[in-house]
């Protein structure tokens, strides 16, 4: 039997765990109203950086997690932008390129909104389900969820750094 029928890489729910969330956040010391311009303006802009090749104007190819070997090629979707309450959100997912029913796809918003007069916070609310049913769910637990958050931080770093060198902040 070949670990795709095991794994169920069809997206059979039956072997998928249950939703997994995370949550992290970075502060950028800028205007929140530049910032808001730059993802509005060119909503695909700010995540040049981990953008190794662009599929579409909101679906790239990137390799995303804490760096090295860690790392994981995948594609990302951005939704639409929208404000709300003095924030800008914009929905997206990445799904991994290879073996997916291997990696989970994450889904989550990244907002971006002001703390005070001149921070910014950009943060990604998320959630994932572990593939593999129970034994994903272990593993996730044991380790990957610790993988999962410090890809969720290299990421967000990532976006502050481009943020900061396309304000000219940096």
């Amino acid at each position: 039997m070949a670990i795709e029928e095991i794994a169920g890489s069809s997206g059979d729910e039956a072997l998928e765990g249950s939703a997994t969330f995370v949550f992290d956040f970075v502060h950028l010391k800028a205007r929140f109203e530049d910032v808001a311009t730059q993802i509005e303006i060119d909503h695909a802009a700010w995540i040049g950086f981990a953008a190794e090749q662009a599929i579409s104007e909101e679906t790239f190819l990137s390799k995303v997690g804490p760096g090295g070997m860690l790392s994981k090629r995948v594609k990302i979707e951005l939704g639409e932008v929208r404000r709300a309450l003095g924030c800008v959100l914009v929905s997206m997912a990445w799904t991994a390129t290879s073996t997916p029913f291997l990696f989970p796809r994450l889904e989550a918003d990244v907002e971006f909104s002001e703390v005070e007069p001149g921070n910014v916070r950009i943060e990604l609310r998320g959630s994932y389900r572990a593939p593999l049913g129970t034994l994903g769910e272990r593993i996730d637990r044991l380790i990957l969820h610790r993988m999962a958050e410090s890809t969720v931080r290299a990421f967000l770093i990532g976006i502050s750094e481009e943020l900061e060198r396309r304000l000219g902040l940096g």
